[in-house]
């Protein structure tokens, strides 16, 4: 494996998640990504700005206030500048990815910027494009000559790794990764209590010092577990967990186990670098990560040679075996009254309700989810007895 450059101080959809780790370095992908330009690599000099906001979203606090006092600009310029930006950075950023569609902006920031646009993907957000100084900003960052993007995990599941690689020469302007996380998914074959045993064997140990760990789940059980390795204090952090049990149930036992690495831009400067070598940067978190990516390349080594893959969409049929089951465990009881003894109200219910989307299956195709639910169907739902069965 190539050695990886150091960061130095200063479901949901397992098909193609399978299928991009045929495309990613070693099977590792970037799972989600925050970085920060400055304003002049968003801003179109032909795009006018309400008064002088543009000049404002520039400066700290101190000085807008002496220029919107000396100018006589109010709070509302101010607020039309952050909001015009921050959605100039969503147009930027879907024009580089050619993904998704641009949200309304609103006028409530986060992270103390001013305004936010969303991303969406078939209606559900799946990023944030942020800007301008928000009054609370008390700690004197630079959050009004600066354009955050914030790409959720979600994002990524329709991010090709090329286009990911896109945003380097955007970032490369003067900005830097605030936050990276990088995946590996295992699908059988690994327990996650063999990371505890590792741990106690001194494989994630930095410059020979433990980090610390905690267990989170119920390892008592033997389910739903994750082992956290380091902090984000230190800007880094490992997670290792059972991504089956968490889409799908620990009743469906699915062995699928996720292995996360997130670097952070505390005391730490992120190299570009990880956008286009990822699994670099991932094995040389800790020795066990690549000792894991060793131990596991196989699995994608065999998925490239296929020709015509078939893998389920494993997180449409979570969402919906999910649904399911809480209908007729939960629900259950009324449904099953109402339609033996009001089934116009059933049928009201229905006729009324049937156009609205549940809100777990957003981001899903219709056609997805008829094929899941017809799976969930024949899975959940025992077969009719033959006529003949029990007779000689």
């Amino acid at each position: 494996m190539t050695p990886a450059k150091p960061i130095s101080d200063g479901q949901r959809i397992r098909w193609t998640l399978e299928q991009q780790a045929q495309q990613t370095q070693a099977g590792v992908r970037i799972d989600w990504l925050r970085f920060t330009v400055p304003v002049s690599t968003v801003v179109d000099p032909s795009e006018p700005l309400p008064l002088d906001a543009k000049g404002l979203s520039i400066l700290d606090q101190a000085g807008r206030d002496l220029v919107r006092e000396a100018r006589g600009i109010g709070d509302e310029a101010i607020r039309l500048g952050a909001m015009a930006i921050s959605r100039m950075g969503a147009l930027k950023l879907v024009e580089c990815l050619g993904v998704f569609d641009v949200g309304a902006t609103e006028d409530k920031g986060m992270d103390y910027y001013a305004a936010r646009t969303p991303l969406l993907y078939q209606g559900e957000a799946v990023g944030m494009v942020l800007a301008g100084a928000s009054d609370k900003n008390k700690s004197g960052g630079n959050q009004s000559s600066t354009v955050h993007v914030n790409l959720f995990g979600s994002a990524f599941l329709h991010i090709s790794p090329e286009k990911a690689q896109d945003l380097r020469p955007w970032i490369a302007c003067g900005g830097w990764i605030t936050r990276v996380d990088l995946s590996f998914d295992v699908f059988a074959g690994f327990d996650v209590a063999d990371v505890q045993q590792a741990y106690l064997d001194g494989e994630f140990k930095v410059r020979g010092k433990q980090p610390n760990q905690q267990n989170i789940g119920s390892w008592a059980l033997g389910h739903s577990r994750t082992f956290q390795v380091g902090s984000r204090d230190t800007g880094k952090l490992a997670r290792f967990y059972e991504k089956g049990d968490q889409l799908f149930g620990p009743e469906a036992a699915d062995p699928w186990v996720r292995a996360e690495v997130e670097f952070r831009s505390n005391h730490r400067v992120i190299d570009l670098d990880v956008l286009t070598r990822p699994a670099d940067f991932f094995a040389g978190a800790y020795a066990f990560c690549e000792d894991l990516l060793h131990a596991y390349r196989d699995q994608f080594e065999a998925a490239r040679i296929a020709t015509t893959p078939e893998v389920k969409d494993k997180t449409s049929d979570a969402a919906v075996t999910r649904f399911v089951r809480w209908s007729m465990n939960t629900a259950g009881p009324a449904i099953a009254h109402l339609f033996w003894k009001a089934p116009d109200v059933l049928a009201e219910l229905v006729e009324r309700e049937s156009h609205r989307l549940p809100r777990r299956f957003r981001g899903f195709t219709p056609g997805d989810i008829a094929a899941s639910f017809h799976k969930v169907a024949v899975a959940l739902v025992p077969a009719s007895v033959p006529p003949n069965f029990g007779t000689a």
